[in-house]
């Protein structure tokens, strides 16, 4: 039993000063120890065991400039474990590889028109994305954690409460099984026994955005879609997996692809916009130069992009009005394709918000476009820092 109990501190530990690390390098073992709240010597001990397992790398002594011997300092390992996202857009596939300190070590993109494939075909043709990633990783001579797969998706749960996709409105995906092709992808290509996790796009890009923030957040964003994520003490809610596009706003507005009328990505979702001022969907530009048509034609002074731009802040602020006043937050985060608008939407989001709700602050995010497979890389290397001991059992 005291076995036990001393293995279940030295991984609590051990979890506490990978995490500090991870946010907090290049760092001092003595500022670790004030951090963590334990001795030097505590420290010390289990530093050198993150360090020999390959978790966290010494960079060695740092300019020294006052009283006292000088410090060595650590960070995460940057030939240590990664995690790979990836990724299915309308025009396009794309892949990263993410390491222990949250750094993008390579991108992957294929270009395809995935409205015209199967989900099976789209999968299938991912294979020289996910074969180039797998392939810089085991050069490197790194372990691949596992792949996180970042979909606008509607999701539902097994038994065991992993997700399942119920459908992708914007692909035509109905009831896809993609864990399983995804890891029949990455077995076609010798990657073996890999954990392949499913998550929502938006989730995903607000884990990276809002990491660490004190206060409740609801994080509003996306790119093919429009997604919602509650982020309480810094961290996306294990619940945050439907899609706020698809909430009825305005019955007479139409009929959207998931089959119900009057959703909000009819007046807020990428392909309305881009529809409203004669341009197609497309993801890429944004991708590539981090730059979207619509974004253009609106701060050019378009003045239909101007109109929809309105539109679709109100929109979004009559989704957001129950969850405002449910959850309280403090501040409304706009990201993703969504925080490329601007206060052209942020103004008149946050007035008809006022207006509702005099509470939260709307503030426009500062994530990049390639956020959301960011963070589907990192929900895999975030297993590895909550528990590094179960990860060292299981790779010894």
């Amino acid at each position: 039993m005291a076995d036990a109990a001393g293995k279940g501190i030295r991984s609590q530990n051990l979890a506490l000063l990978l995490r500090l690390v991870c946010d907090s390098s290049p760092v001092t073992r003595v500022e670790l120890a004030k951090l963590a709240g334990l001795t030097k010597v505590t420290v010390t001990n289990l530093m050198a065991e993150l360090i020999d397992n390959g978790l966290v790398h010494d960079l060695g002594v740092t300019q020294h400039g006052g009283p006292g011997r000088p410090a060595s300092r650590v960070a995460p390992d940057p030939l240590g474990p990664v995690g790979i996202g990836f990724q299915v857009e309308v025009d396009h596939v794309a892949g990263c590889v993410v390491d222990l300190s949250g750094r993008i070590r390579r991108r992957e993109l294929r270009r395809m028109d995935t409205r015209s494939l199967s989900p099976a075909e789209v999968v299938r043709g991912a294979r020289p994305v996910l074969r180039r990633l797998f392939d810089h990783a085991t050069t490197s001579g790194q372990l691949v954690a596992g792949i996180g797969v970042a979909l606008p998706a509607l999701f539902g749960r097994d038994r065991d409460g992993q997700l399942l996709v119920r459908s992708v409105p914007g692909l035509g995906w109905q009831d896809v099984d993609v864990r399983t092709l995804v890891a029949g992808e990455l077995e076609a290509i010798g990657a073996l026994g890999i954990d392949v996790r499913l998550g929502g796009s938006v989730p995903f890009a607000a884990d990276v955005e809002c990491r660490g923030s004190a206060e409740d957040l609801i994080y509003v964003g996306g790119e093919a879609e429009v997604g919602a994520a509650l982020v309480t003490g810094g961290v996306p809610h294990a619940g945050a997996v439907g899609a706020f596009g698809h909430v009825p706003v305005h019955p007479r507005r139409g009929r959207c692809p998931c089959g119900r009328s009057g959703c909000l990505e009819l007046s807020a979702g990428r392909a309305a916009m881009a529809s409203a001022v004669g341009e197609p969907e497309t993801a890429l530009p944004r991708l590539l130069s981090g730059k979207e048509p619509f974004a253009e034609r609106l701060h050019d002074g378009d003045r239909r992009a101007a109109t929809a731009t309105t539109l679709a802040a109100r929109a979004l602020a009559d989704a957001l009005a129950a969850p405002v006043a449910m959850l309280g937050p403090a501040t409304v985060v706009l990201g993703g394709r969504l925080a490329a608008l601007g206060d052209a939407l942020r103004e008149p989001l946050a007035g008809r918000l006022a207006e509702q709700h005099p509470g939260p602050r709307v503030r426009i995010g500062q994530g990049r476009p390639d956020t959301a497979l960011q963070g589907a890389a990192w929900s895999v290397l975030a297993e590895i820092v909550d528990d590094p001991l179960g990860w060292l059992d299981r790779t010894s």
